[in-house]
């Protein structure tokens, strides 16, 4: 499945965030040595996802699980009537109906070869391309650094079975898979989802992402799909984006986001590499 990556605007300067080169390490004194090695004993400490080692899939078609609908598995009601008020024709074109109680047709048994982990969450922090969807991601990811699994770059404050809280120092994201069903209707079961970001440089501005999540195999780089994108400041309505709009629209918010924590990090990496040299000798 391809990658799609925002176009940027050719007055754009803002790049993606890159671990700095080493720097030429000069030895500090000894109350800097020792304060610089307390901030690595610190971050030690911090709970960190790994390195993802997720390859792309191997074939772009997957084979069809059910013969006939898939049925649909609710799993954040709320959410998912939020997302039918959202969407009222997308959802009618993937045959989804939201029912008074909260469950949603069509309904039947879920069969044993379907794929279902035992967490969304950790699914999502590990294997799912930052990439494959426009959002303010692509500014925190390269080509080598594509999920939130990516190493000195993101971490993890919750996860559970359905959703995931990851942050770096200039965006906070949330993301919660709150239903599964046929959404692009070839018989494999897709991924609904809603991602939430904010940055602590900006209070009473975020955004919220309905996604897509199509064709999720056990292996392999996870693929989004953005149908729509709410943008929140205060307490007002939010305003709604879909298609080129959503895209010309966070490409603008892309470039013009300050990311000065990011900087700082990519700075203090070097250092403590330079330091872990040192201390390797």
């Amino acid at each position: 499945m391809p990658v799609r990556t925002p176009a940027r605007p050719a007055h754009c300067t803002v790049r993606p965030a890159r671990p700095a080169a080493p720097r030429r390490f000069r030895a500090p004194l000894a109350p800097g040595l020792l304060g610089l090695l307390a901030v690595l004993l610190l971050a030690a400490c911090a709970p960190r996802i790994t390195d993802d080692g997720a390859q792309p899939y191997a074939s772009p078609q997957p084979e069809r699980i059910y013969p006939g609908p898939v049925p649909v598995q609710v799993l954040d009601r709320f959410l998912l009537a939020s997302f039918v008020q959202h969407h009222p024709d997308a959802a009618q074109r993937a045959g989804l109906v939201v029912l008074p109680d909260g469950r949603a047709e069509p309904s039947g048994d879920i069969v044993p070869q379907d794929y279902q982990p035992e967490s969304y969450g950790l699914e999502l922090a590990l294997r799912l391309n930052l990439r494959s969807f426009p959002s303010l991601l692509p500014g925190f990811t390269d080509d080598s650094r594509r999920t939130f699994a990516s190493p000195r770059q993101w971490t993890v404050s919750a996860l559970d079975r359905t959703s995931l809280n990851v942050f770096s120092p200039d965006l906070v994201n949330t993301l919660v898979v709150f239903a599964t069903l046929d959404w692009n209707s070839n018989g494999v079961r897709d991924w609904l989802a809603l991602l939430t970001q904010k940055t602590p440089h900006d209070e009473g501005f975020y955004l919220g992402y309905w996604l897509v999540v199509e064709d999720p195999a056990p292996k392999g780089l996870l693929q989004a799909r953005l149908l729509s994108v709410d943008e929140y400041r205060g307490i007002g309505q939010p305003v709604t984006r879909t298609g080129e709009e959503a895209r010309a629209f966070l490409d603008r918010l892309l470039c013009e986001q300050v990311l000065p924590a990011s900087q700082e990090a990519a700075r203090k990496a070097a250092d403590e590499a330079a330091i872990k040299a040192i201390l390797k000798k």
